[in-house]
């Protein structure tokens, strides 16, 4: 067995107990109105109601497979909005209270069905995939709930305008300020940032593009990888200081793209413990 096969085979043995797990002991509420959107809560049986987890973007039954898989001790609330980046932004920058909102009603499914009926959130993080993104930058403008969050998990999941094009295409730094902020937080341990990032060009500032914006802005080199982290995930880079963690992965395609939600397990795996 060559040696790249070998890493492989590693991988794949240590993370096959939870790569197949099932989800049938996950709780789900029936979905519910959120905005021009939809919510849906999920814990386990084990579940620390003091720890909420809201994802932003993605198949409900999907990412309940994924938080099957991540045996997260964490409440979970799924967020879906039709439409791309400016789907999750608005909402948010129309009613400052929705981020509050999401909070109670989760608060409330939990305490409908758990012994300790008096809930309350000690720790909040967010996650996003891919145009959920558009949610956790505009949640992050208000100044109480950045210091409320604890962490974030960003799937392939940030993009930017470009400040210019040509010669050289730059990042919007406008766009990226409160990502940046959490970032350096995170780089000194008092927040936790987890982010992964496809090869996927686009017209606007990819998900790769951001990345090198924050570990430029950091000082952080990336350290070369050359492993699959699941049979369809390949890495190719790591850079990490304190709690701030970017994995880079090959893979140029929408079905490459679709891979960062299909296992951000492992990247909320990151997060939490």
């Amino acid at each position: 067995m060559n040696m790249r096969a070998l890493r492989i085979f590693t991988v794949f043995t240590v993370l096959s107990g939870s790569m197949y797990s099932v989800a049938d002991d996950i709780q789900t509420t029936s979905p519910t109105s959120l905005a021009d959107g939809s919510m849906v809560v999920m814990r386990s049986a084990k579940t620390d109601a003091t720890r909420l987890l809201i994802h932003f973007h993605g198949d409900a039954e999907t990412v309940k497979h994924a938080f099957a898989r991540s045996e997260l001790n964490a409440v979970l609330v799924v967020v879906n909005f039709p439409g791309l980046s400016t789907a999750y932004s608005k909402p948010f920058a129309s009613d400052p209270q929705l981020f509050k909102l999401i909070q109670a009603r989760a608060k409330s499914a939990i305490a409908n069905t758990s012994p300790a009926k008096d809930v309350h959130w000690e720790h909040v993080m967010l996650s996003s995939f891919s145009a959920g993104y558009g949610a956790v930058r505009e949640i992050l403008k208000t100044p109480k709930y950045f210091e409320q969050i604890d962490g974030i998990v960003a799937a392939d999941s940030i993009y930017a305008g470009l400040q210019q094009k040509e010669p050289k295409r730059e990042v919007d730094e406008a766009n990226m300020r409160d990502f940046l902020r959490f970032a350096s937080l995170a780089a000194q341990n008092k927040k936790r940032f987890v982010l992964s990032h496809s090869s996927q060009a686009t017209p606007y500032a990819s998900t790769t593009e951001t990345a090198n914006y924050l570990l430029a802005s950091r000082h952080l080199m990336r350290n070369p990888v050359d492993m699959h982290l699941t049979e369809s995930m390949w890495q190719t880079s790591r850079a990490e200081r304190g709690q701030f963690q970017v994995l880079g992965f090959d893979g140029t395609t929408g079905k490459d793209h679709m891979q960062h939600l299909h296992h951000i397990d492992l990247l909320w795996r990151r997060l939490i413990h």
